[in-house]
């Protein structure tokens, strides 16, 4: 046989790296996938923003968020972003401020049980976002929102009154209240890659929200409409209160917006996955 040229072994694609985010509401989603998105339709299902980029909507609560934070885990991300709003539970933040916290904090007691006298979390319970990850956010941040860094709890149930989320700042020294980002950032934690928090504080630490909203609504933040006009017939003043409600999460929404806006989907890569 002649001399020919040497055989090229084709050397193997390198893997696109991956943000994986999780959001519990389609509505918080949309702050980040734009308007004309699939969220909706995408259900518990991953959704590529982008080729660095995968969104999910996970519904609301902790188990939720743990299946969710499994799927994206399981397709391979290398970090996890928790994205969405939060409650106030300290006077210090008002609704449409923007929490980038430092630590997030795993309440596992029942609300009811919650009380100024209740030791404070174990440091088991207290999970850390990524520094590196956190400072580079914030820099990208600083000429349009001061991000809060203090502490974020997460909650099993829903704080609804007042007198509940003050004793659980009390308890615990967070500015504000989830369901959903402890969990995910023990999901980061166990698979050992970076976890970060973003979110937009919707309701102040005045604001209770009624139990019927609560009750009625499902794990994405569905009302039924039917059931809703019949209390607001019987219950005119509920009028003000829900509008109240809105207005704040639509505060919240804004921040959330701003944000996208601002770095852009790929933009909220840790450091070390944008390189």
């Amino acid at each position: 046989m002649g001399a020919g040229p040497i055989p090229q072994t084709a050397s193997p694609a390198k893997r696109v790296k991956q943000l994986g985010i999780i959001a519990a509401l389609p509505a918080e989603a949309r702050c980040l996938a734009g308007k004309a998105d699939k969220t909706d339709a995408t259900l518990s299902s991953p959704y590529q923003l982008s080729n660095h980029v995968c969104l999910m909507v996970a519904g609301i609560g902790p188990e939720q968020a743990s299946n969710a934070a499994a799927a994206l885990i399981q397709q391979g991300v290398d970090a996890l972003l928790s994205w969405g709003c939060a409650g106030a539970i300290s006077a210090d933040v008002q609704p449409g401020a923007l929490m980038l916290p430092q630590t997030v904090l795993s309440q596992t007691a029942q609300t009811q049980t919650i009380s100024p006298q209740s030791t404070k979390p174990r440091a088991s319970d207290t999970l850390h976002t990524d520094s590196a990850w956190r400072t580079h956010l914030s820099g990208l941040l600083s000429d349009s929102c001061q991000p809060v860094t203090g502490a974020l709890i997460s909650s099993n149930d829903i704080i609804t009154e007042p007198a509940q989320k003050q004793a659980l700042c009390q308890f615990s020294g967070a500015v504000a209240v989830d369901m959903e980002s402890a969990t995910i950032a023990k999901a980061a934690q166990d698979a050992d890659i970076p976890f970060m928090a973003i979110r937009a504080i919707a309701d102040a630490v005045d604001t209770s929200i009624p139990a019927y909203i609560s009750r009625g609504m499902d794990i994405y933040g569905n009302i039924n409409p039917a059931s809703m006009l019949g209390l607001l017939l019987t219950h005119p003043a509920s009028w003000l209160h829900l509008m109240r409600l809105g207005r704040q999460f639509s505060d919240a929404k804004a921040t959330l917006s701003l944000v996208s806006e601002t770095l852009g989907i790929d933009g909220l890569l840790p450091p070390n996955l944008s390189d």
